[in-house]
């Protein structure tokens, strides 16, 4: 590292200057400018405590521009390529107040070492996964979903919630990205010289796909150098340079100048909608109508018993699909609603929901959150090394209980990390739905014949007062 730090200080004093490179794509009738800034050293393990260090890095911040009906290109959106955020969360509206700007170019602040990008200065929570507990993670979550959807609860929260935290398996680092270093562009104590166009691609960046420095063999590719600008690690392209749209959830967005008119569209659609359902609950509820009236005639007549029971079958569909129709229409209705307020507010240029996008929120950790998540650093540093101490020690001495005794510590470890999440209670909650669950398959299992047999005498007893219900019914 030191190496490398001073060979980059020989270059800036035989010749200093800053770099940067960018492109200009066009897609869905957005005008992206891409930029692309090469660092000649990721030092975040060494030089700030973070979790990697390898030669060079390329890092990319876009800004989404539309054409004005004057013929102005104006800018709308910024979308910043920081660690696994990815989609609606890589991007603010221009006007959000979070983007920072000096004159008209925004500002970017830069992790110390890992050369993230943020909205505004601070320390921020990173948490990166260990990839082979990948599959057990995966697990959790979709168990956590089953649950979730039993108890009919919603994971969604507002978009100013952070709900980037830290999960199971995974080791929280802190980014500085305070804005006190180094300070290139408008306003700053350094200039860019001048950038370097790679539209159309020059062939160091289109035929060459290895990496930009040192190879570490790294099976996790953390300290591997990366790709370049156009290519990923494993020579394929890289989403931001094929897709910018799709990179930062903008494929939904549609250009200002085209809104009204699609707008006006998806109106018409809606309201065709609504017409084609309103047109079939008139015709279902006729059918129903008619449905009844042959239940009705009939009642009490033995040798049509068969066609009965089928007619009535074919109307619980009906009235099924029809109470839908009808949901269905109240839904639209609304949408329709929405959609006209909408367009109000194009109107009156009050329509931009400006955060409403943002799942996870990019936000600076108080200090108090900083001292708790610097123990839960201090934890998953040892976790790991604790628990295969620990099953080795059940191996050695516990062998005939090994599995449950790996079993528990299993869940011990999920505790202490869910407490440090602040999400204990939801996994207390899991476990003891899944051990509900446990206990009644072993119930299940060890008494199944008393559970056949009780199904058995309530389905003879059902069909003693079927039997008697229908006698009854026909004196």
């Amino acid at each position: 590292m030191m190496a490398a730090v001073e060979t980059f200080d020989r270059m800036l004093e035989k010749k200093r200057q800053f770099q940067y490179y960018g492109r200009v794509i066009q897609q869905n009738g957005w005008f992206i400018l891409q930029y692309w800034y090469f660092y000649p050293f990721n030092n975040w393990r060494t030089g700030f405590y973070g979790a990697n260090d390898h030669e060079a890095d390329w890092e990319m911040v876009n800004i989404y521009c539309h054409e004005e009906p004057d013929g102005d290109i104006r800018p709308a959106w910024v979308g910043y390529a920081s660690h696994d955020f990815s989609g609606d969360d890589l991007r603010r509206h221009w006007e959000d107040p979070e983007v920072g700007k000096v004159g008209q170019h925004p500002v970017v602040y830069v992790g110390g070492g890992s050369h993230a990008s943020y909205f505004q200065a601070g320390e921020y929570l990173t948490q990166l996964s260990l990839p082979f507990f990948r599959p057990v993670r995966r697990f959790f979550r979709g168990l956590e979903g089953i649950f979730n959807k039993l108890l009919r609860e919603s994971n969604s929260r507002s978009g100013d919630e952070d709900k980037h935290t830290v999960q199971v398996f995974t080791i929280p680092f802190v980014d500085y990205a305070l804005g006190d270093g180094i300070c290139i562009g408008a306003g700053g104590e350094e200039t860019w010289s001048q950038p370097v166009l790679i539209d159309p691609e020059p062939g160091w960046v289109m035929n060459y796909r290895g990496l930009w420095g040192y190879y570490a063999q790294d099976a996790f590719s953390g300290e591997d150098a990366p790709g370049g600008p156009r290519y990923n690690r494993d020579g394929s392209v890289r989403r931001a340079w094929y897709d910018p749209l799709g990179w930062a959830g903008m494929e939904k967005v549609i250009p200002p100048h085209q809104l009204h008119e699609r707008l006006q569209y998806r109106k018409e659609t809606v309201s065709a909608e609504i017409e084609g359902l309103k047109k079939d609950v008139l015709e279902m509820q006729e059918a129903i109508f008619q449905m009844g009236i042959d239940l009705a005639a009939m009642q009490g007549l033995p040798y049509l018993r068969g066609t009965r029971t089928q007619v009535h079958e074919t109307m619980g569909k009906f009235e099924a699909d029809l109470t839908e129709k009808r949901r269905l229409i109240t839904v639209k209705e609304t949408l329709l609603v929405e959609l006209m307020r909408q367009e109000q507010g194009l109107r009156t240029g009050k329509s931009e929901i400006l955060r409403a996008h943002i799942q996870h929120a990019h936000k600076p950790q108080i200090e108090k959150t900083l001292r708790f998540n610097r123990l839960a650093e201090v934890w998953a540093a040892v976790s790991i090394g604790v628990m295969l101490i620990a099953s080795v020690a059940l191996f050695v001495f516990a062998r005939p209980l090994f599995w449950v005794g790996l079993g528990g510590l299993l869940l011990v470890m999920l505790g202490i990390e869910a407490a440090f999440q602040r999400r204990l209670w939801a996994v207390v909650r899991w476990i003891s739905l899944a051990l509900a669950l446990a206990a009644f398959l072993i119930l299940l299992f060890n008494f199944f014949w008393y559970f056949f047999g009780g199904l058995v005498i309530i389905t003879a007893f059902y069909m003693i007062i079927e039997n008697l219900r229908e006698l009854l019914s026909r004196r």
